[in-house]
């Protein structure tokens, strides 16, 4: 009867470790971080705030105003970079679109939006950096595929383990 207990605690003991809370422990953990599919510059002012991004020769802006989150429609967005300089067409629900094919080779692009929207104006500045490799990876700390097979392989003989000890133990009964 003991040893069944033993080799019964033995075989659910691993499923302990997974009920760990997400306690500070003093050291600081590396943060895992996330890389979005596009690249995007954000900014906000008193007034405004919006987000930029370049995709497929059009740079998209999205302004919303600061202190209700709500969309900025029928505004007037200027946006420049260096020596260019241009327009944006409204596109609807706070969104805004110009060509910027510029915008699609890595750098640091500072830029300079001028938003005006009725009575309201103002400046916004930020910087888009486009890297290299802009695709997306999302929590890099993920098990791959094959550490999800041993995973769920490690799971299903500790299943099968346990039924089986079970039973054992009932009929010994």
């Amino acid at each position: 009867m003991t040893r069944k207990f033993l080799i019964l605690s033995i075989l659910l003991l691993p499923i302990l470790s997974f009920a760990h809370g997400g306690e500070d422990h003093g050291e600081s953990t590396k943060q895992v971080g996330v890389t979005y599919a596009a690249p995007r510059a954000e900014a906000h002012t008193d007034l405004f705030e919006l987000v930029a991004i370049p995709q497929n020769g059009l740079l998209t802006i999205y302004v919303d105003h600061f202190a209700n989150n709500q969309p900025v429609n029928d505004a007037k967005v200027e946006v420049e970079s260096g020596d260019w300089k241009a327009v944006a067409s409204a596109a609807g629900h706070g969104t805004y679109r110009v060509a910027a094919p510029q915008f699609a080779t890595p750098g640091n692009f500072p830029l300079v939006f001028t938003v005006t929207a009725g009575d309201l104006a103002d400046l916004i500045e930020t910087t888009l950096i486009v890297e290299e490799s802009s695709q997306a990876t999302v929590l890099g700390n993920l098990p791959s595929r094959s550490g999800w097979w041993w995973i769920s392989a490690s799971l299903a003989v500790l299943i099968v383990g346990t039924a089986v000890l079970l039973k054992r133990f009932k009929s010994s009964q």
